[in-house]
């Protein structure tokens, strides 16, 4: 194999390289629509001196116009797929009508009706708690956003809804019943590290055992 040939392969790798980080993005883009090239542009040339962009992803600025936001975020995301779907074959719309996919983007209608007037309810008691949040710099929030205030709703009703008791018991019962055979003695200074936690309800059933107790998140 000559220098040449130990050239071009080189070359042929380099190309690869830069070829293969876009031909995900276009990929992505095909299967989740809802994320826009505007999007992606964002997560790729960030920018903090663009408004809002002082704020972090976990900030509390930031959530709460998550949250303030969740409801026109949705709806122009079942907007898109009503799109999506009202431009398809003929072929295919007849197989999502057999599937019952247009009664499912009503009944996401209804569900994210439901879901915004839990939104708006946390939003009003977070100026109640923090009155200067609607001073601060408008946040234009994205897709990811709503990604975690879906998140973050899927965790009010495990850790803390009727609905969800039986999802805790399963899960919870097995960790809180090995902490009950430990000694009182031997709980005292105990640190109980408690990843992925949700809502912190499985901390908070930890220190309900006893307060040598003090769980992490």
């Amino acid at each position: 194999m000559g220098f040449s040939d130990i050239r071009f392969i080189v070359a042929s790798d380099i190309l690869l390289a830069c070829l293969f980080p876009f031909l995900i993005l276009v990929i992505g883009y095909k299967y989740f629509p809802a994320v826009t090239f505007s999007d992606i542009r964002d997560i790729l040339f960030f920018d903090r001196r663009k408004p809002g962009r002082q704020y972090g992803h976990f900030s509390l600025e930031r959530a709460f116009n998550s949250y303030q936001q969740y409801g026109l975020l949705s709806k122009l995301e079942l907007s898109k797929m009503r799109v999506s779907y009202g431009t398809s074959s003929r072929a295919n719309k007849n197989i999502g009508f057999k599937i019952g996919y247009p009664k499912k983007l009503d009944l996401l209608q209804d569900v994210t009706n439901l879901n915004q007037f839990i939104t708006d309810r946390i939003v009003d008691l977070a100026l109640d708690e923090f009155p200067n949040l609607h001073t601060e710099n408008r946040i234009s929030s994205d897709f990811a956003d709503l990604v975690r205030v879906r998140e973050s709703l899927k965790h009010f009703v495990r850790d803390w809804s009727d609905e969800g008791a039986a999802e805790r018991t399963r899960i919870f019962a097995p960790i809180l019943h090995l902490f009950q055979e430990v000694d009182a003695k031997e709980r005292e200074g105990m640190k109980i590290l408690v990843p992925g936690c949700g809502l912190g309800r499985l901390a908070w059933e930890i220190a309900q055992l006893g307060t040598p107790f003090r769980a992490g998140f």
